[in-house]
């Protein structure tokens, strides 16, 4: 497995930076032609993270590998570049593509296409009920474990969600898919697709839902609308006073076509350490929250 940093550190060299200095969290490159400071925040920006990118001399790089928020986008200089998830997706993307391809030319056929291989399993899964399958396995959530939150302490649940497929029908048509924790009543929109498994091989901790099925849809409908809903503001001056009208526009549980798909359960790492406890989502690889 290769860690974010080495993948950074290549990615570097592949652009022709050469790494001069290196420390925790900033690694100083130098092009030749120019220094750059790379600050590497991780998937959360705290604020020993702005205070790099102050004390910086060189022009500065913040990285994180989830969306930066707009809030923390406003804090720093707009001398500074932002590569969040988006960004490295796509850098590190063309990078990985643009290396698999030249050494899979230089293999042959196989090396693009792939070998042909037999398999013996089934991979659908046809039930209604099952478990998002985990693309991150516990080697992976230990090293975010313990660079988060200084974990110790790793407990694996599988939260059971609500499934339903949703359909607006009103002058913007909005299609989807959305997840109701039954345990929690949080709302997901989980854009990426799953694939269904019938077991977890690893212990694990299975939840009941606390919210039930005949409830789930209202709460779905009311989240959906809530999501969908735009709130308005206008302004005008009127006598010598600033008059502010709010409305907002979004749709009617009439205008909202939902139809249940069933339960799933999510597999979640609770990792508790000595500077908190993080939730990982092994499904999506990504981080839920913090505490």
């Amino acid at each position: 497995m290769k860690d974010f940093y080495r993948l950074l550190e290549e990615y570097l060299e592949y652009e022709g930076y050469e790494i001069v200095e290196s420390e925790k969290g900033k690694t100083i490159v130098d092009s030749g032609e120019e220094k750059l400071a790379i600050i590497i925040a991780g998937p959360v920006v705290h604020e020993d993270d702005l205070l790099k990118l102050e004390e910086a001399s060189e022009r500065s790089i913040l990285v994180t590998t989830e969306e930066l928020p707009a809030e923390t986008r406003e804090s720093i200089s707009e001398e500074t570049i932002v590569w969040d998830r988006n960004v490295l997706v796509e850098k590190l993307g063309e990078m990985v593509l643009e290396k698999s391809t030249l050494e899979g030319i230089e293999e042959g056929e196989e090396g693009i296409k792939g070998p042909e291989k037999k398999f013996d399993f089934e991979i659908e899964h046809n039930t209604k009920e099952g478990i998002l399958e985990p693309v991150i396995d516990f080697e992976e959530v230990s090293e975010l474990g313990e660079n988060l939150v200084g974990g110790f302490k790793y407990r694996l649940e599988v939260v059971p969600h609500y499934v339903f497929e949703y359909k607006i029908e009103n002058e913007k048509e909005v299609e989807g898919k959305v997840y109701l924790n039954a345990v929690s009543g949080e709302i997901n929109f989980w854009e990426r697709p799953f694939k269904i498994i019938s077991e977890l091989k690893r212990s694990h901790v299975k939840l009941e839902p606390n919210i039930p099925e005949e409830n789930s849809q209202e709460m779905t409908l009311k989240s959906l609308q809530d999501k969908y809903t735009e709130k308005k503001e206008k302004r005008w001056e009127e006598n010598g006073a600033t008059i502010v009208e709010k409305s907002q526009e979004g749709p009617s549980e009439d205008d909202i076509k939902l139809e249940y798909k069933g339960m799933v359960y999510v597999p979640m790492w609770a990792v508790e350490g000595m500077d908190g406890i993080v939730v990982i989502n092994a499904a999506r690889g990504k981080i839920e929250r913090e505490f």
